[in-house]
């Protein structure tokens, strides 16, 4: 998967303006992030989603950390 490099807002802007699929894939620690993850990085499901999706990826302990963050403002 090619991985949205900006904002999140930007990524949404993105794929509204192309009328792409909208992708969020929240990665964990855990067996079933890794057996997503390795799906999404097989270079059949980047080449057939390349012109069709936008998609991020959202560590799960980095977010966190940000809400958490934000949340102390």
């Amino acid at each position: 998967m090619l991985w949205f490099q900006g904002a999140i807002p930007t990524a949404i802007a993105t794929a509204k303006r192309s009328g792409a699929v909208f992708v969020v894939f929240v990665a964990g620690d855990d067996e079933q992030s890794t057996q997503m993850a390795a799906s999404w990085e097989d270079e059949k499901v980047t080449e057939a989603s390349s012109n069709s999706f936008v998609a991020i990826k959202i560590d799960t302990k980095r977010f966190c950390i940000c809400i958490f963050r934000d949340s102390m403002h």
